[in-house]
């Protein structure tokens, strides 16, 4: 009778540890292994694929390269002097001095503001531009 238990326990024992050693090859299963070495190329090179790694900032991406442009981009409109360029999500406010703003209308200031955004909008395009002319 004894052995009656015995034998089936220990064969369902067996079959748990057979699966328990298989679960690791099943597709969407990682290992500590797998973690470490997400975003390496191959294992003969060993460089980043990542163009956010810490060797590449500065050259691929980057807020500052983006304020540059904004800002290089409004300056090039003549009698215009960027004071001040707000980057948030997908928005970008630049703050600006024009020539001669004390004397111009509502009119000339609107037309001033569509003139740096849209220089602005072909230097960053992928920003929503808010111009103030203070």
């Amino acid at each position: 009778m004894k052995h009656c238990f015995i034998i089936p326990a220990t064969l369902l024992c067996l079959f748990a540890a057979g699966c328990g050693t298989q679960v690791e090859k099943y597709q969407g299963q990682t290992s500590r292994d797998d973690v470490e070495n997400m975003g390496l190329n191959n294992e003969v090179t060993m460089e980043d694929e990542n163009p956010r790694s810490v060797n590449k900032v500065g050259h691929t991406w980057g807020l500052k390269q983006d304020r540059e442009m904004a800002k290089t981009a409004a300056q090039q409109l003549e009698g215009v002097t960027v004071k001040r360029v707000i980057m948030e999500a997908d928005q970008i406010w630049v703050t600006v001095d024009v020539a001669g703003e004390d004397e111009m209308s509502d009119e000339e200031r609107d037309e001033w503001k569509e003139q740096i955004g849209q220089a602005v909008y072909k230097a960053v395009p992928r920003y929503d531009i808010h111009v103030k002319i203070k």
